[in-house]
């Protein structure tokens, strides 16, 4: 790979879709929005840049991105004086010769379809070059386009969290090999590992403390989890690799934080108090890096608890607790006060997520933030003076940046609707913003952190979209509520109308893809899924779509979170059902042709749909469906508690239960890869359906992990178009196109 970087060095530079921002004309010809066209790369909404990271004197960003609508990504940077933003690295050039052989040939495609580029990244501390990880190897590239990146570790496998140590030549690493110190001030750079993980064990994350003098880490064992086995067919011969894989009620992962020094030795192990499977969700350093906050819960996020460390011996005290037997998410984040003698978190020890700054003399707790909306992330900003976070409380669907000042009110920071993650420099001064809404496609955006007068402008850094997206009639989606039928709590949702939509007209529905938090006014609604495109599709072919933040979703405050404790499959599915009465209601939908689709929790939810309210809907699809909750991971325990003392809660859970009241048309795609959500039990309830002589249809996925749509452009084009043929075979859409 060494060769081909430096290969593809001498390839002019250039941004290609900065013709966008020159107003240069479209393309003349224009494809169809195909399900082919819409996943298959280049993609036509560009690539999401990722992990951007402010030099240490403010003056520039670094980030991850491709302006061709590729997966592979390079290193970019943009400066503060406007000028347009810069590639620094070519990995995406790499030239690849066509194998011959037809079979491997689509083979190679898949890797590069699936070949990330750059993975992680760090400014030097003088600022003067950058780090970054590329297939297993690190390299240094000067802080310019005009000199290629040198080699400097050939094997760091997996590379991540790279942390430049203050006031040195130095950068800290983890990798699958473990904790690394990379010395650049040598003739020669050298990487030195400081402490060796064994298998099963991996650091999960890490801080260098202010002083630069010691790294505290997060290390995860998952040597007590048990083993099980997957079938791999695909080969000569029958395969079932073992794969470490928990159910509830079972061993799962142990945390403890260590904190090493720079210069080498032992790590001091923090007393962390509770148990080893309980959880870890934050390290911090204070100011003058003498101690060390460790934000704990335990496994079932009912108690967290603040522990303030000595790093030199492990021992501390717990300035902080809170309890809530109803708990069923825990959306929390801690950090110092620029003084050291009181800490900010995020708690929903109100009527919802909120920012408090907790007194470490004993005091009682303050609130910060006003109580309107939740309270999503935060930062604390020393040089501005404050806290930058996120918040809806404006709409619940939005996520607007705000500034706190310290012993001041909240100003918001960007009048612009949508979906937005803030960043702020090192200095104060400027707010770096990843911003999608409804209509827009994730771009990289740059602002003044103006803490007085009204927000400033953003001014865009990426252009990330091909020039035919423009050309398509991109249907953009609205918000309603609505009431829960049985208790009447309000429903908010997210509903997407055809382009040429009649309201005289009645058209088929189709609810999904159903979880949890889709109702965002955000590109796609939903992140991990990308079903931003096939969204599309379908209302251009005479669908309406609904996504509903069912009980258990954030944002709506904290009765309506907690509700769905110890119930999947319950108030959830009386939430889409709830949908269902909606829709009907509207005059424009056919309450005969609904449909519903999800996968992973989304297709528990339409197996459950489909099974607890035979006759409402004409068809589901569920994806990879969460069928068996006795097989989830251990992280369910959070809403399910131990199975072994909630034994019926989890067989109430279980569409295995309902077999036998399914009378409507349902489609299972699952991928025969998946250890998240078990092939397994697709087919368990597949055989529970036939005893119950019940009809069904299965598409098989072989090579597809539990991200079946994600992974694999060939597969995802394949199950899509199985979930369409499927829904109009049996909701009959009446397309105008």
């Amino acid at each position: 790979m060494n060769a081909a970087i430096h290969r593809v060095w001498a390839l002019s530079l250039t941004l290609s879709l900065a013709n966008v921002a020159n107003g240069a004309p479209a393309t003349p010809t224009v494809p169809p929005l195909t399900l082919e066209r819409l996943y298959s790369l280049p993609w036509v909404i560009g690539t999401t840049p990722e992990l951007p990271t402010w030099s240490p004197d403010s003056q520039h960003l670094a980030f991850l991105w491709s302006d061709a609508g590729s997966n592979t990504r390079d290193l970019w940077w943009a400066d503060i004086a406007g000028h347009p933003a810069e590639r620094l690295t070519r990995v995406a050039d790499a030239v690849v010769t066509p194998n011959p052989d037809p079979q491997l040939a689509l083979r190679d495609t898949e890797a590069r379809e699936h070949d990330p580029g750059i993975t992680a990244l760090a400014f030097t501390a003088d600022g003067h070059a950058l780090v970054f990880s590329h297939k297993g190897q690190l390299w240094r590239a000067p802080a310019t386009a005009l000199a290629p990146p040198v080699l400097l570790v050939p094997q760091a496998p997996g590379a991540h969290n790279l942390v430049a140590v203050p006031g040195s030549e130095q950068i800290t690493y983890a990798d699958a090999q473990g904790l690394h110190l990379l010395n650049l001030g040598l003739p020669a750079p050298r990487s030195r590992l400081l402490y060796p993980l064994t298998d099963a064990v991996a650091i999960e994350s890490l801080r260098v403390s202010p002083d630069g003098h010691a790294i505290a880490f997060l290390e995860t064992d998952s040597r007590a989890i048990t083993e099980r086995l997957i079938p791999d067919y695909l080969g000569p011969e029958t395969q079932a690799p073992a794969i470490r894989r928990a159910f509830p009620g079972e061993p799962s992962e142990h945390y403890r934080v260590g904190v090493i020094a720079l210069t080498g030795g032992e790590p001091v192990w923090m007393d962390l108090q509770g148990a080893p499977e309980d959880l870890v969700f934050g390290l911090a350093w204070s100011p003058d890096s003498q101690r060390l906050l460790v934000d704990r819960g335990d496994l079932y996020i009912k108690h967290r608890w603040l522990r303030l460390l000595n790093p030199a011996t492990g021992a501390g005290t717990t300035p902080y607790e809170e309890r809530d037997e109803a708990n069923v998410t825990a959306e929390w984040w801690a950090d110092w006060a620029p003084d050291g003698h009181s800490v900010f978190v995020i708690s929903d020890r109100g009527e919802d997520y909120q920012l408090w700054r907790i007194p470490l003399d004993g005091s009682a707790p303050h609130a910060l933030s006003d109580g309107r909306g939740a309270v999503f992330s935060a930062a604390v900003v020393p040089t501005a003076g404050g806290i930058v976070y996120v918040s809806n409380a404006a709409r619940s669907e939005e996520r607007t940046p705000y500034f706190l000042p310290f012993g001041g009110s909240a100003i918001a920071l960007c009048a612009t609707p949508g979906h937005h993650e803030p960043l702020a420099s090192p200095d104060g001064h400027w707010l770096a913003d990843i911003h999608s809404d409804d209509g827009t496609p994730p771009e990289l955006y740059l602002q003044p952190l103006i803490v007085h007068g009204p927000p400033a402008p953003l001014r865009r850094v990426t252009y990330s979209p091909l020039l035919a997206f423009a050309q398509y009639p991109w249907a953009v989606a609205r918000y309603v509520d609505f009431p829960n039928i049985h208790d009447g709590t309000l429903v908010h949702a997210r509903l997407t109308l055809p382009p040429d939509f009649d309201p005289h007209h009645q058209y088929p529905a189709i609810l999904g893809s159903v979880y949890s938090n889709t109702a965002h006014n955000r590109f796609g609604g939903r992140v991990y899924h990308p079903t931003w495109a096939l969204d599309q599709y379908l209302v251009r072919h005479g669908y309406v779509i609904m996504n509903v933040d069912i009980r258990g979703s954030s944002g709506h405050g904290k009765r309506f979170r907690q509700r769905l404790r110890e119930d999947y499959g319950g108030v959830d599915v009386e939430d889409l059902y709830s949908a269902t009465r909606y829709l009907a209601s509207t005059g424009y939908v056919d309450a005969q042709r609904i449909g519903i689709w999800g996968s992973s929790y989304g297709g528990l939810l339409t197996s459950m749909s489909l099974m607890k309210h035979p006759g409402t809907y004409a068809a589901g699809v569920a994806g990879a469906p969460a069928t068996n909750m006795l097989h989830a991971e251990t992280g369910e325990m959070r809403t399910m508690m131990d199975p072994r003392s909630r034994a019926a809660q989890y067989r109430a859970a279980s569409p295995l239960l309902y077999a036998d009241q399914l009378r409507d048309p349902l489609l299972f795609i699952h991928g025969m890869r998946d250890d998240t959500v078990l092939f397994q039990d697709t087919l368990t309830l597949a055989q529970r359906l036939i005893l119950a002589d019940k009809d069904f249809e299965i598409a098989v996925l072989p090579d597809a992990p539990h991200g079946w749509d994600t992974q694999g452009l060939a597969q995802t084009r394949y199950a899509f178009r199985r979930l369409v043929s499927f829904f109009d075979r049996y909701l009959h859409p009446h397309a105008p196109l």
